[in-house]
């Protein structure tokens, strides 16, 4: 059985602020066969905002929560044969999210806007994690020319009490201070925001430091009015790495993961795109990019011998996944269309295809563990009419190689799949909407991470209903 609850209102004290309250909860008593542990699920999240608008400045507030639980029911083949029987194991796993931010919008001033950000995170097994975020925007013109400085200063700080069978740091530290300046350039038929993005981190845990400097260039040019446009994108950036952020993506991680920013060299993309009529718009291009010690999800092939029918720690199973680093050289091509008929129906195509190159992962093969090299998704909502709506989402994800890492090592195909989703919405009364939803139309268990298979079909069925406050 699934649960899915929302709650969103906005309920205004007076004419110059509001207040927020957006509460979501995800959960699922599981259900996959044939899989050694239980696969329940849980997503709780809290927020609530607080708004204040003057003639000369608008400001914010939000504090949350969010607590996630899952279980590590992925073993690997080499760990199967070590679970034991008669003996209820408890594979869970949780995270709690604890944070605090706050943003202000200025009025006819060089400081533009700032936002600064707290936040916490926990996992259920000892390890935890800091970060603190100050981010100020700066604008002015300088000879008539628009001139942007976005400064920021963030701050990361963890560890981990409790380890698996991959060794990771026990805790890490890292302070950035970036800065972003740019200028924008208008012509007839061109735009070009020209700047670059500087960055200073210290790596206290290791007692290093580095400074970074990266092109931050978007140029596009009218070839034909509307219907052609070319453009370029040519970036890079430092991006810090979180257990915020790989919890997130991957909540099979191991309790203890090694954290560490990655040093995008180059991000490059170019292409055309435009309209060809009203309601036919398309976007092609290639890209490439180069990222310095990136991180890839490993799946640990280690399950520790405790003695025949003997309970271990619920992560020693083979059943989790490491953070490990190398360099990644990514040549991509895609391309987009989108079609509007009428206000009533739209459909969207998107595609990309993906070639890597891994160096300096000798640890695991220069494989590109767990990253797809086709990707696709097909996105459609129609409107019947005043009452009925149709929407569709289908994605389909190609194969992805995938590096078992332990005492015995070995790299592993996943097949590619494609899962389609419909959502089917009744409106009853302009307050009272009935909907149904299912998920998983045609993908079957197919495992999206390496022995982690997903639920099959979905059907889930409820109500929206919008409250006048």
């Amino acid at each position: 059985m699934n649960i899915l609850g929302e709650f969103a209102g906005n309920f205004e004290i007076d004419r110059d602020s509001d207040v927020g309250v957006f509460f979501n909860h995800n959960s699922s008593q599981g259900g996959i066969d044939d899989i050694a542990f239980d696969d329940d699920f849980s997503d709780t999240s809290l927020d609530i905002s607080y708004g204040k608008r003057n003639r000369d400045s608008n400001w914010g507030i939000t504090a949350g929560g969010r607590y996630q639980t899952a279980n590590w029911y992925g073993v690997a083949p080499v760990g199967l044969s070590s679970v034991p029987t008669g003996i209820e194991v408890d594979a869970g796993t949780s995270y709690l999210t604890i944070g605090l931010s706050g943003k202000a919008q200025f009025f006819d001033s060089v400081l533009e806007k700032v936002e600064v950000g707290l936040s916490n995170i926990s996992s259920g097994n000892d390890g935890s994690e800091t970060r603190v975020r100050l981010q100020p925007q700066l604008a002015f013109e300088v000879l008539e020319e628009e001139i942007a400085l976005g400064v920021e200063v963030d701050y990361l700080t963890g560890s981990f009490d409790t380890h698996g069978s991959q060794p990771a740091p026990d805790a890490y530290s890292y302070l950035n201070i970036g800065a972003n300046p740019s200028i924008n350039l208008y012509g007839d038929k061109y735009k070009v925001e020209l700047g670059a993005r500087l960055n200073y981190i210290t790596d206290s845990e290791n007692s290093e430091s580095n400074f970074y400097v990266y092109p931050d260039i978007n140029a596009s040019y009218i070839l034909m009015e509307e219907k052609v446009i070319a453009y370029t994108v040519i970036g890079g950036g430092l991006d810090m790495n979180t257990l915020q952020n790989f919890a997130d993506e991957n909540v099979f991680i191991a309790p203890a993961i090694t954290v560490a920013p990655t040093n995008r060299q180059v991000d490059a993309q170019l292409g055309i795109k435009g309209k060809l009529s009203s309601n036919f718009g398309y976007k092609l291009y290639g890209g490439y990019s180069l990222e310095e010690n990136r991180y890839f999800y490993t799946k640990d092939n280690n399950a520790i011998f405790t003695g025949i029918g003997v309970e271990r720690p619920s992560y020693n199973y083979a059943n989790t996944f490491a953070t490990q680093y190398g360099d990644l050289n990514t040549l991509t091509f895609g391309g987009s269309a989108s079609v509007d008929l009428n206000t009533q129906f739209n459909l969207t195509l998107n595609t990309q295809f993906m070639s890597y190159d891994v160096t300096n992962g000798d640890d695991f093969d220069n494989v590109a563990s767990q990253l797809p090299t086709f990707t696709a998704d097909i996105v459609g909502n129609y409107d019947i009419n005043d009452k009925w709506n149709i929407g569709t989402t289908l994605y389909f994800v190609g194969e992805r190689d995938v590096f078992r890492t332990g005492n015995t090592t070995a790299t592993e195909t996943l097949d590619s799949f494609i899962d389609l989703n419909l959502d089917i919405n009744y409106k009853i009364n302009p307050k009272l909407t009935a909907f149904l939803r299912g998920h998983n139309l045609t993908g079957g268990n197919y495992q999206y991470y390496l022995d982690y298979p997903v639920q099959n079909l979905q059907i889930l069925g409820g109500a929206v209903y919008k409250f006048d406050f």
